[in-house]
């Protein structure tokens, strides 16, 4: 899938939320992002950080203008091409989107995607009070399979630590299977270690989903229906509901 080029795109619809404008604080046609994960719509990362990211203020402006055409959307989504709190603006973006979607779209909901790795960030962590869908990542339970699904810049453990301490998430988890062998995440060893580490974020409810787009590794492949379903009601035995987009 090509990069986002500007800040707003969109509306699209997506399978979690709906009529969403997305935002995209990654500079133009750049993926930013500290996490490489294997299956990313948008490919291998290959980010430089002396590359120029858009202005709050711009940020808040094009939004605000293209609020304007479409203000009946479900969902104000931030997430773009790559991680968008790494945007060293982010907490006032995050403040002024919430006095924008007030104005112009006070019935959406503002939304953030992430793959929480920036969260011991203060100005990140106090910004998610703006946000009233906070959908996190979190593709394994065991640092194997993180690393080889996410090569994330951040340890597993501190990753899940940090997501507990949030409180009121989605957890956003995608099961991929391998035609080369090298990575999946649904073998009973890695899906009993994720559904540990979901029982320790205790988020408020899962999505699990599988590839929809061509990723980054071509051979990964789509994780059937059923397979997916089985995950999702090893979430709910834990009493937390969770929900299979096939």
């Amino acid at each position: 899938m090509d990069l986002q080029t500007g800040i707003v795109y969109g509306p699209v619809r997506s399978r979690r939320l709906g009529l969403s404008l997305g935002v995209n604080l990654a500079p133009a046609g750049c993926k930013a992002c500290n996490f490489n994960c294997s299956y990313c719509q948008y490919g291998w990362t290959r980010f430089s950080a002396s590359r120029g990211w858009p202005r709050p203020a711009e940020v808040i402006q094009a939004v605000y203008r293209a609020l304007a055409d479409t203000p009946d959307v479900d969902h104000i989504t931030v997430a773009g091409n790559g991680e968008p709190t790494l945007h060293p603006g982010f907490a006032l973006i995050a403040e002024g989107l919430f006095h924008v979607r007030a104005r112009r779209a006070p019935g959406a909901k503002l939304a953030l995607l992430s793959n929480g790795s920036t969260l011991g960030r203060r100005d990140v962590f106090d910004s998610l009070s703006k946000f009233d869908v906070r959908s996190m990542k979190l593709d394994a339970g065991d640092s194997t399979t993180f690393r080889l699904m996410n090569a994330g810049g951040i340890a597993l453990g501190r990753l899940i630590a940090d997501l507990a301490s949030v409180g009121n998430l989605t957890l956003q988890s995608m099961f991929v299977q391998d035609a080369e062998g090298v990575i999946d995440n649904t073998t009973p060893f890695a899906i009993d270690a994720w559904i540990e580490a979901v029982e320790r974020v205790r988020p408020l409810k899962v999505d699990v989903y599988s590839i929809a787009r061509s990723p980054a590794r071509q051979s990964l492949r789509r994780v059937a229906p059923v397979a997916l379903d089985a995950i999702a009601a090893r979430v709910v035995a834990l009493g937390i509901p969770a929900r299979a987009y096939a």
